[in-house]
């Protein structure tokens, strides 16, 4: 009975979440709205205020991305090198080969790729 409450704090949560990312869908249409007006009447566009400006930085989510990407591979390769090598592990019957340390190679290059396209994207902008 006391676990009772849990599902409404979440539900609160959830709610009160959705709402927020209502709302600002909400002022991007106004703003979409007034901007296609204003291009339909052929006056200048209204400047950007900092409240409609994208505070999202795709760079940075890039760049976070590719480098826990990246560690997430390396680890996974280092760990997987490591168990395999071990002498337990090598004198078992059907011990796994060692090249199976290369199970993080395709997570580390979408590490690798997330990295490349931060670096062209910066490249670019200046």
């Amino acid at each position: 009975m006391e676990l009772m409450w849990f599902p409404l704090v979440v539900a609160s949560i959830l709610a009160f979440v959705g709402f927020r990312q209502w709302l600002r869908h909400q002022q991007r249409a106004m703003v979409h709205r007034e901007r296609l007006s204003a291009l339909e009447k052929g006056i200048d566009l209204p400047a950007w205020s900092e409240e409609t400006a994208s505070r999202f930085d795709v760079g940075l989510v890039l760049l976070l991305s590719g480098l826990i990407w990246l560690a997430m591979g390396l680890g996974g390769m280092l760990a997987a090198f490591v168990i395999v090598s071990q002498p337990q592990i090598q004198s078992m019957p059907e011990a796994p080969p060692p090249h199976i340390a290369l199970i993080g190679l395709p997570v580390a290059l979408i590490g690798v790729a997330h990295l490349l396209v931060y670096g062209i994207r910066r490249r670019g902008s200046r």
